[in-house]
């Protein structure tokens, strides 16, 4: 997700930009269920209902939240959003699942409901930081990314809804898409490159500004359109507040880009994308040395190494057990059998294999080995902590049954209708 966590606090007064973000959310939530009710097909009224739940309720959460007084307030407040935006999200997917298959009938296309997801998954990440009391923070290149490819969309939402007659307003839309496209293509290009290598990238941030000024053009189209839906200037089926809902959405983007540029909001480096996203291999390099020297992990990104469970140091390893324990593994030609037999069950090792690696009885024993190269000494410590590994391997006597999962609170959970948007004393 686009938004990432710095620091910690029991306790801490509520930062007016943290009200202001989750205000904003709610208020586009509110549109978002707007937006379904009035593109669903007349014939699915439980759908259309659940829809107008949605709207009283999240209209119900931005009234609470336009009226907080204290911090408590706030942190029920977020908790209750979250648990309301978990189940819209559930109920936007249900509708993307029913567009996909042709079994909704709506004016909103299979586009729509993912888009509306994500920005609404993008909402629930904040709400996550904020309920554990963790300061928000973003990543330059995936906040691009994210907002990018919302501009693009939104041009092509504008664009499906204009009336063919609306010939000129078609072709600058036409513009605006195929630059946001490209934008939105470039971003996820910068994602990929500061993952593998993060730097200080000069080409980046002159990126940052191609668009920043695009999506002022972009904000200003939109707000045009607004004036010319409601003066009856243009030809088409998009709602005014759809306009509007849109071009707010633009204004954000240019906040959030002004924000990360004058150090409003805290930068994080880009290798937390990687961290995140692989999180098993900084484990393992960050507090790995090399004689005295900290190895540092951005230097691995990209080197094309396959991660192990400790680099060979002075061809000495420490061996980790949850790393080298395989449910089936094949050493010399001989195959470990694990077909579960007793409560306890030790696999099979030839003497031979033992003598040859001078098996010893503990995993987390520091070996040292002779080789031609620190590979082959890799190697040869790998083979045998993996045969000292399936000697202690412990089978469980029965599979484990996954939970039954709980049933949610909607139709398709079994449990709907529920009063939503009642607002607490």
């Amino acid at each position: 997700m686009p938004r990432h966590s710095l620091g910690t606090g029991n306790v801490r007064p509520v930062p007016p930009l943290d009200l202001e973000e989750v205000k904003f959310w709610l208020h586009i939530m509110e549109e978002h269920a707007l937006f379904i009710k009035t593109g669903l097909p007349f014939d699915k009224p439980d759908l259309i209902e659940e829809a107008a739940a949605f709207e009283r309720e999240f209209k119900a959460l931005y009234v609470r939240a336009d009226k907080l007084t204290s911090e408590k307030k706030f942190a029920e407040l977020i908790a209750e959003s979250m648990e309301s935006l978990k189940e819209f999200i559930r109920y936007k997917q249900l509708l993307l699942g029913l567009s996909l298959t042709n079994k909704l009938g709506s004016a909103l296309p299979p586009l729509f409901f993912d888009h509306v997801i994500r920005e609404a998954e993008y909402f629930m990440a904040i709400l996550e930081k904020l309920h554990a009391c963790k300061k928000l923070a973003v990543v330059k290149a995936l906040e691009a990314d994210f907002w990018l490819r919302i501009m693009a969309e939104h041009t092509k939402f504008i664009g499906n809804r204009i009336d063919p007659s609306e010939r000129s307003l078609l072709e600058v839309v036409t513009g605006y898409q195929a630059e946001f496209d490209n934008l939105s293509m470039q971003a996820r290009d910068y994602v990929s490159f500061l993952a593998h290598k993060p730097m200080d990238l000069p080409a980046f941030d002159r990126f940052l500004q191609d668009s920043r000024v695009a999506t002022v053009r972009l904000r200003d189209f939109k707000q045009a359109i607004h004036e010319m839906i409601v003066t009856n200037r243009m030809l088409s089926t998009i709602p005014a507040v759809m306009a509007d809902h849109v071009r707010r959405e633009a204004d954000h983007f240019l906040l959030v880009l002004s924000m990360m540029e004058k150090g409003v909001i805290k930068v994080e480096k880009d290798a937390v994308v990687f961290k995140n996203k692989y999180p098993s291999v900084f484990d393992t390099l960050a507090e790995e040395k090399i004689g005295d020297k900290l190895v540092d992990p951005a230097e691995f990104l990209g080197s094309g190494r396959e991660p192990k469970a400790k680099e060979v140091i002075n061809n000495k390893e420490i061996i980790n057990k949850e790393e080298i324990i395989n449910n089936e593994e094949v050493i010399d030609n001989i195959e470990l059998d694990y077909t579960p037999g007793s409560e306890r069950e030790q696999l099979p090792i030839s003497e031979d294999t033992k003598a040859k690696w001078n098996v010893t009885d503990s995993v987390e024993e520091t070996v040292s080995l002779e080789g031609d190269t620190n590979t082959e000494v890799a190697e040869e410590v790998a083979v045998k902590a993996k045969v000292v590994a399936a000697e202690k391997v412990v089978l469980p006597s029965k599979p484990v049954t996954e939970p039954k999962s709980k049933q949610g609170k909607y139709k398709w959970g079994g449990n709907w209708p529920r009063q939503l948007g009642k607002l607490k004393k």
